[in-house]
Formats: C-alpha cells, structure tokens, sequence
C-alpha cells in the first residue's frame, strides 16, 4: 500500500513516535486522523473460533518467502532489502499473493532507525563477557528493518480446583543419652480449593521466524496505547502475517495463565512449603484481538558468524544472540578458583 506525497510525488513513511506521513524528501507531512470514538474491538474466542476466516475481514498482501527460515513476510516497495530480516540470509524479492486475516489492531513505532541504532550500540558495549573488539568490528550486514510482528491477546476469567498438600515445618529438641540435637521435620496435612483470577491481554506471538524466548522477553509492551488497525502505519516498514492460528496460539496462552494460577494456588494452600496434587481450570469469558507490534530487526556480523537481535520498537529492549569472549570467561574461572584458595587456606590458618 502506496502513500505518495502531495508536494512532490514520492511515497510517503510513516514517522515513528508521530500521527503523520512524512515525504523523506521534501518532508511534507500528512497527519493520520484518528477518531476519539475509535475503539480495539475484542472478539468472543468461542464464536469466532471455527469459523474466523469465513466471518472475519480479510486482506491480500504480497508477501516475500525466505527459503532459508520459512518466514513470510511483507515488505514497503521502499524498504530495499536484500537480506531476510529474520535470519540474515539472502533473498531475491520475488513476492506473491497472499489472503490473512486482517490485524484488528497495532501499535505504532515509536522510534526510528537512528535511535534503534544507538540503543544497539548500547546493548553491544554492555554486554558480559563479549570479545574487547566486539563494539568495533561487529558490523551489521544492512539497514535496521522496521516489522510489524503478529500477535494474539487473550483474555480470559478462570476458576480453578485444586487439590495439594500443606506443609508445617517444626523445629524439636531431642534428647540422646547426654547429648541434644536439633531436628527439622514437615508436617504435611491435605487441603483443597477454589481460586479465581481474570486475565488481560495475555500476548502470544504468532510468528514461527524468531526465538520465541527472545520475543517473550521483549515485554511488557504498552497494550493501552494500541490504535486500530490502519495501513498508513505500516507505510515505509514491513509486516508479517501469522503463522501460529487462533487455536494454538490460546493452548499457549493457557499455559502462561497456569504458571500465574499455580502462583495463586500456592498462596491459598499457605503454610510453609506446598505441594499441588491435581489442577482443573474453567475458562470463561475469553476474547482475543489480532494485533501487530513493532520491532526493529537486523543482524551482525563478527568472525565467521551472524548474530541476529531483535529491539522492542516502543522501549528499546534489545534482545538476542552474541559472542562469547572464552578467553575472558576462562580467567574469571581461574581467578574465582584463586579467591576460594585463598579463603581455604586463610581458614586453615585461624
């Protein structure tokens, strides 16, 4: 989707942290009217599930396939990219048609590509145990990619059973012959229970193109300042469709919600130390939204390898892959293995 200026012609990209459309040449700006009655409608997950795509509003987008990773993706016609986003590795731009769902919502970049830069400089210097040269010789093999990256939300309202074990611990004093000794036991009893917890905007993300784990720890993300879903955003950055469904994506959704449950679980069975013996969730109520969220993408070259990270396009956090210094991990061995020598032998002495 194409936005061209009406001062010079050129296509026109959206500003990161801004409403307008900015010309990079002449740098007119168009603003994008919101309305204050706009709202990020959630959809029930029970009547939407088996027949999303037939009642849902759908778009056809060209997409670029990487025959490296598998990711789908589509791409501004300004973003001249030669290498995937995802992995780095090369692509010919061959795209093709594609029909998805349509995002209900996304929220906007809200930095550029400068700034992207320069928190991945920061991140770079920062970093433990990393090769003294690291900062100066890692390279990035492009431009910074700006993607909007596909995401499910759920919530939900959940009751739980539970059945589990309390434990009591108790400190005695026994008596053997002359001499007395401390004993520590546990006293366990049986219990049960019922907790309730209401969930919001559990995010999932729905693309299969990078380490979920470097995805997850890129929250929290500013949910509130989601805006509906309108094409002008994503006018000079790219986007991705998603590749986990509906259905999967709340079976991960679930269990992010059962490690918070098992929390509260714990806190209700009290006591000392606590055992969950069996675990049963009702889910109510839920709803999802199809949102995309912003993250800048690249990658890096040191040595022989390609390093890719990924920065949350909102606050900044940077995460992913990155040397190793074994040089530097071995002397810090060594020198703690020095200290513990030295407190033995200073030990011995007194």
């Amino acid at each position: 989707m194409a936005f061209a200026c009406a001062s010079c012609g050129a296509q026109l990209e959206y500003a990161p942290g801004t409403s307008v459309l900015k010309c990079p040449y002449c740098g007119h700006e168009n603003p994008i009217a919101v309305s204050p009655w706009s709202t990020v409608a959630e959809i029930d997950y029970a009547a939407g599930l088996a027949d999303a795509e037939q009642q849902a509003p759908t778009e056809t987008v060209s997409v670029v396939s990487c025959k490296r990773c598998a990711a789908e993706f589509q791409l501004d016609p300004a973003i001249q990219a030669s290498r995937c986003p995802f992995c780095g590795t090369p692509i010919v731009l061959e795209p093709r048609a594609v029909t998805h769902l349509t995002p209900g919502a996304l929220l906007p970049f809200g930095f550029d590509a400068k700034a992207a830069r320069a928190k991945y400089e920061t991140w770079l210097s920062g970093l433990w145990f990393a090769p003294n040269d690291v900062k100066r010789l890692a390279k990035t093999d492009a431009g910074f990619i700006g993607m909007y990256v596909p995401y499910w939300t759920y919530d939900a309202a959940t009751q739980s059973d539970y059945t589990g074990q309390r434990g009591i611990t108790v400190v005695r004093t026994v008596r053997d012959g002359n001499q007395t000794r401390t004993v520590t036991e546990t006293r366990w009893t049986p219990c049960g229970g019922r907790v309730a917890r209401d969930f919001d905007d559990v995010t999932v993300v729905a693309s299969r193109s990078l380490p979920e784990g470097y995805l997850d720890r890129l929250e929290p993300w500013d949910l509130g300042a989601l805006v509906p879903y309108d094409g002008r955003y994503l006018s000079g950055f790219g986007a991705q469709h998603y590749q986990v469904g509906l259905a999967d994506g709340f079976e991960t959704a679930k269990a992010k919600m059962e490690s918070v449950i098992r929390g509260d679980v714990r806190s209700d069975i009290g006591g000392d130390q606590q055992t969950i013996s069996s675990l049963q969730t009702d889910y109510a109520g839920v709803t999802f939204k199809h949102v995309l969220l912003p993250i800048w993408l690249n990658s890096f070259r040191y040595g022989a390898r390609t390093y890719s990270f990924v920065i949350n396009g909102r606050t900044g956090e940077v995460q992913g892959q990155r040397p190793w210094s074994w040089i530097k991990i071995g002397l810090a061995a060594l020198a703690a293995i020095a200290v513990a020598l030295v407190f033995v032998l200073l030990m011995d002495k007194n």
